[in-house]
């Protein structure tokens, strides 16, 4: 692929990704959401989150490898829901939970 290709297919992604992003902004700027589409999206957010999430916690390796290989991944993550439903401090609930999942690795090497 010669480096003119390879920026056009940069711009080209750069546009595909843009795009539908940007266009329903412009085309329905002035039409107001339904309250059923507004409830609705109102649930997108925790479920991208909890699709990003549990999959990471259950299945760290990419593939389930038993309790002991998620062990780490499920305690760091509990610590940090427990905290930051306790605390509501992102930094301190990111950084205990961080800091269980690697203990309890180094633990159970």
């Amino acid at each position: 692929m010669t480096p003119t290709q390879t920026a056009l297919l940069i711009v080209a992604m750069g546009l595909v990704t843009f795009l539908p992003r940007y266009l329903p902004l412009v085309l329905w700027k002035d039409r107001a959401l339904s309250a059923p589409v507004k409830a609705f999206l109102g649930y997108v957010p925790p479920a991208v989150l909890a699709a990003i999430v549990v999959p990471a916690l259950l299945l760290p390796s990419g593939e389930w490898t038993g309790l002991r290989g998620a062990a780490p991944a499920l305690a760091g993550g509990a610590a940090t829901l427990l905290l930051m439903l306790r605390t509501k401090q992102l930094l301190l609930a990111s950084g205990a939970g961080i800091a269980v999942f690697f203990g309890l690795t180094f633990l159970l090497q």
